[in-house]
């Protein structure tokens, strides 16, 4: 607790020391050293006066073929990648807010992007890494951004969104032809394909499951979160609000961690049951964001609260941490596959 209480000190030290109130960046962080220490990585290449500093991250990835290639979605300036390990950004797509993006795990060339362009949810998709683009799908109705995108991992022809009004909808040829798969009248804030199975997570609802291609769904987090109906009305009931986040893990599917506004939440069961973990937080700030588990070991786990990222090296049961001094807080982790102390943070911006 004491090792908390001097994060947070010098946190609003280092506020307090910005005696011209200038804009503290956001972007992307990354630290070498397992979060120790870290520093922005906002340059743009070729530039020594731009950068993405100012920008709100919506995610981190990395190509399928190298981690010195980092793709940023952002949620008010496209997406951008980086071929030196964010040393430096080029950007590869403009004029849409992006929520979510997908890379082929196939062919890295292509490239599947969700989210909002001209009043309306798009899916835009490239087969040549960025060069050129084309949309593979319109929403309909007005207001409503494409939040989420997953791709099989054995067969990329199959693909599912998820919109901000609820709806969840799938494509079995690539993108041509699409059909609605379900109606959660809920927000989907994610969307992934793991194990053979789709996961929906929802901001109010939680999470749910699919093992069929959307044909059925069930709901895996009844535990943490109940809705029952009365006199026509819909009612929750439970201590989460909302759900931000959600792993699967790769080689253990019973592995899932949830972050929720009531911090982060841990099932070894496939979700028939759940553990709050304990994170070192004041408990008026505890609303868990960023999510993130080496491929290298389940054990070593990334989370973050506001602008403070904790690890872990034994699945939960204790932490380090580490306060950034960012214009917002972390809104997404991303730990390389094969050095997991090499380790990158989406920001999101609150200037």
């Amino acid at each position: 607790m004491k090792k908390f209480s001097l994060i947070i000190a010098l946190g609003l030290l280092a506020a307090s020391c910005n005696p011209f109130n200038q804009p503290i960046p956001a972007g992307v962080v990354k630290s070498v050293n397992g979060g120790v220490d870290w520093q922005f990585a906002n340059a743009i290449k070729g530039s020594s006066t731009s950068s993405i500093s100012a920008l709100s991250i919506s995610k981190l990835a990395f190509s399928p073929v190298t981690s010195q290639t980092v793709f940023a979605g952002t949620y008010t300036d496209g997406m951008f990648e980086s071929d030196d390990a964010a040393g430096t950004w080029s950007k590869i797509l403009s004029n849409i807010d992006i929520y979510d993006f997908v890379i082929d795990p196939t062919n890295p060339k292509i490239i599947y992007a969700a989210g909002f362009y001209a009043a309306h949810g798009r899916v835009l998709k490239t087969q040549d890494g960025g060069g050129s683009w084309v949309q593979i799908y319109n929403e309909e109705s007005a207001n409503n951004p494409v939040r989420s995108i997953a791709v099989n991992p054995t067969d990329s022809s199959q693909i599912v969104i998820g919109t901000a009004s609820g709806t969840v909808i799938k494509s079995a040829d690539g993108g041509l032809s699409w059909q609605l798969a379900k109606n959660f009248s809920d927000q989907v804030n994610r969307v992934l394909w793991q194990n053979g199975n789709i996961f929906v997570l929802l901001k109010t609802k939680g999470l749910f499951v699919s093992p069929d291609f959307g044909q059925t769904f069930t709901e895996i987090t009844s535990s943490l979160h109940k809705t029952y109906s009365l006199a026509g009305l819909t009612y929750t009931q439970g201590s989460i609000s909302t759900f931000s986040q959600v792993y699967v893990d790769f080689t253990s599917p019973a592995l899932i961690y949830l972050t929720t506004d009531q911090g982060l939440y841990k099932s070894i069961d496939g979700g028939q049951t759940w553990q709050l973990i304990n994170l070192p937080v004041n408990p008026t700030g505890s609303a868990a964001h960023g999510i993130a588990v080496a491929l290298s070991s389940s054990n070593i786990v990334y989370t973050s609260v506001g602008s403070t990222v904790y690890k872990s090296l034994d699945g939960g049961q204790s932490w380090q941490t580490q306060g950034i001094n960012s214009g917002g807080f972390i809104n997404y982790i991303l730990a390389d596959p094969q050095l997991p102390q090499i380790v990158y943070a989406g920001i999101y911006s609150t200037q």
